[in-house]
């Protein structure tokens, strides 16, 4: 950062308004999950994963990793810096749009969530910027750098298969991205690492009941389900529950991979550390995935948090 840069990022923050608007940033898309998703009328629309709670989840972490990388090499992040990966972590997922998709699957059909991977985390990221733009009406608040940071880290966390290793990727993710937006990256993905057995097992339940909508109309209708509907609803459960110890592996192998842009050896060890809670994830990951095969359906469905 130039000298001229260096003044600019002070000047912003020595305003008094800059910390005010972060809060008041993170309130405000709070407030957008909360309406959006966790308020609706209709229980499908309410998202069981994508809400408040895996937001302020993904800020706490990418709090994290900024200050572990400050504290290891103070010249990487400054606490601006954190400021603003704590806004664009508070919008990350502030729009979730999505339809349904109707795929055959021998003699039934399962009607699953498709989120419009892509557009949702654009409009996700021009909605961060127009309150960034709203609050320099009077006086600039936050820079054109800020705003550039805050839409490049949020259109990162745009997700992807790894075929290899058999977990979420962000394609988006580069060798030349700044901390703050591999921050964010790794935090939107970072439970089962970071927060360990406890929070991942439920995480996974959580998303399976948001991406899976059939099950969720059957269970709520209200109507007896027929065996052979309430095997095939648990053989998908199961094979959810079995999915999630490799989905940690993969993400435990890509790590190494997604740090070593880190431009401070002591500051990728730092970040490394806190990701201490894989095996441990996938460890609890395989016995919850063995249990779930000896349930009976309503078991497994109280389980999964129907």
């Amino acid at each position: 950062m130039s000298k001229i840069e260096n003044c600019r990022v002070e000047s912003v923050e020595s305003s008094g308004d800059f910390n005010s608007n972060i809060e008041k940033a993170i309130s405000e898309a709070m407030d957008l999950l909360k309406e959006r998703y966790e308020d609706q009328s209709e229980e499908k629309d309410n998202l069981p994963f994508h809400n408040v709670e895996h937001t302020q989840e993904v800020m706490k972490r990418v709090e994290t990793i900024l200050k572990a990388i400050q504290e290891a090499d103070p010249a990487l992040v400054s606490d601006h810096d954190i400021k603003i990966g704590r806004l664009a972590s508070a919008y990350h997922d502030t729009v979730q749009k999505w339809e349904e998709n109707r795929v055959k699957d021998g003699y039934f059909e399962k009607v699953l969530r498709k989120r419009f991977a892509g557009k949702n985390e654009t409009a996700s990221s021009d909605e961060a910027v127009s309150f960034m733009a709203k609050a320099n009406k009077n006086e600039v608040i936050f820079s054109d750098d800020d705003k550039v940071t805050v839409q490049r880290a949020i259109d990162i966390t745009v997700p992807d298969w790894d075929m290899e290793n058999k977990t979420v990727m962000q394609p988006n993710l580069k060798e030349n991205s700044s901390l703050v937006e591999r921050a964010l990256a790794l935090s939107d993905l970072a439970t089962a690492g970071m927060d360990g057995p406890k929070k991942f097992v439920k995480e996974g339940s959580s998303l399976f009941r948001e991406e899976n909508l059939d099950i969720l109309e059957a269970i709520r209708s209200g109507e007896e389900i027929p065996k052979d509907k309430q095997e095939y609803f648990k053989k998908r459960m199961v094979g959810w529950l079995k999915s999630q110890a490799g989905f940690a592996k993969g993400r435990q192998a890509r790590l190494e991979i997604e740090l070593q842009s880190i431009p401070s050896e002591e500051a990728r060890k730092s970040v490394a550390k806190l990701f201490n809670k894989f095996e441990d994830s996938i460890k609890a990951a395989k016995e919850v995935a063995d249990q779930a095969e000896s349930m009976t359906f309503e078991e497994l469905v109280k389980y999964m948090g129907y």
